[in-house]
Order: structure tokens, then sequence, then C-alpha cells
């Protein structure tokens, strides 16, 4: 029992440590000429998740404040330097998935 759940700790590290490095991925790219594309593909998820309900309004709350304020400086302190719970919480349902596959 307690090697599995030494490598149940392990296994959410790690996918912690992938969400948060795909969350500085996003950050990099919202930091580009890209921005403004990238934020209106998030807006247009984020659109799709509340005709659809799809998820929390929580999510939903939280990502459109997000998205809306197009400021990597508000990105960097709600997502990426928000306190880890938090910010593990939100990177768990991110409108920014379709970045996912560009993300080497």
């Amino acid at each position: 029992m307690q090697v599995e759940q030494q490598q149940a700790r392990h296994d959410k590290q790690d996918h912690d440590e992938s969400l948060r490095s795909f969350h500085a991925y996003v950050y990099s790219q919202l930091n580009s000429p890209r921005k403004d594309e990238i934020l209106e593909r998030a807006a247009q998820r984020i659109a799709l998740w509340q005709r659809n309900k799809l998820c929390s309004g929580h999510y939903i709350r939280f990502w459109s404040s997000i998205v809306k304020a197009g400021d990597t400086d508000a990105f960097k302190a709600k997502v990426l330097n928000a306190p880890k719970r938090r910010a593990m919480a939100m990177m768990q349902n991110t409108p920014f998935s379709f970045l996912m596959r560009e993300q080497t």
C-alpha cells in the first residue's frame, strides 16, 4: 500500500509539472505575435463550454476573466504564480488545450 501511495503522489507531481510546463508555453505564446489569435480561440472554447454546459461555471468565469483581460500579466499572476493548489485546479480544464500538440 505504501508503495502504491508513493507512486500515486509521484504520478500526481509529474502531471502537475506537465500542466505547469504547458501553461508556461501558453504564456510564451501570449507574448508573441499570435496573442490575439490564441485569445480568440480560447474565447471560442469557453463559449462552447458555456453553450453546451461542458464544465463548471467556476472554470468559465475564471478563464473568461483571463482571456478578456488579454493581458499576459494577468495570466502570469492568476495562473502561473497563483497558489499551487488553485493553479493546478484551474489548469486541469484549460481553454488553451489546442496548443498542446505544438508544445515540444
